[in-house]
């Protein structure tokens, strides 16, 4: 049986985290959380995520920073940004940090699994389900 595809969401708001976690745990994912971007590096490292589900705005360390620094260490796992902020210089700042996607909160969580699936589709090609 093939490995799950891990995703870790780093969210600050409890209730979020506890949607995302249910949702994308009964898509079959494995599923850790973090509360803010400190915390997210350090995981990151020993649970290598296939995607990371990021918020923007966040105690300690935000969303952009926590993906320039993932970046500069030359890890290149895809950030779909969730955030209330809306604005096409919003966007354009996740963007130009290194993410890969931005959905603006309230979100269809559907449509947050299918963005999810299309990454994974295309960043991990070969590997089979």
């Amino acid at each position: 049986m093939p490995e799950k595809y891990r995703l870790l969401v780093v969210d600050d708001d409890p209730m979020i985290v506890e949607l995302l976690l249910m949702r994308l745990e009964a898509l079959g994912y494995e599923v850790r959380s973090a509360a803010n971007g400190e915390l997210a590096h350090e995981l990151a490292k020993a649970f290598q995520p296939h995607v990371i589900l990021c918020d923007v705005v966040m105690p300690k360390m935000d969303g952009p920073t926590l993906c320039r620094r993932m970046r500069a260490e030359q890890n290149d796992v895809p950030f779909i940004f969730l955030t209330a902020k809306g604005q096409p210089r919003d966007k354009v700042e996740v963007l130009s940090a290194g993410g890969d996607d931005y959905l603006v909160k309230p979100f269809d969580p559907k449509e947050l699994a299918a963005r999810v699936t299309a990454i994974i589709r295309r960043r991990y090609p070969s590997r089979s389900e």
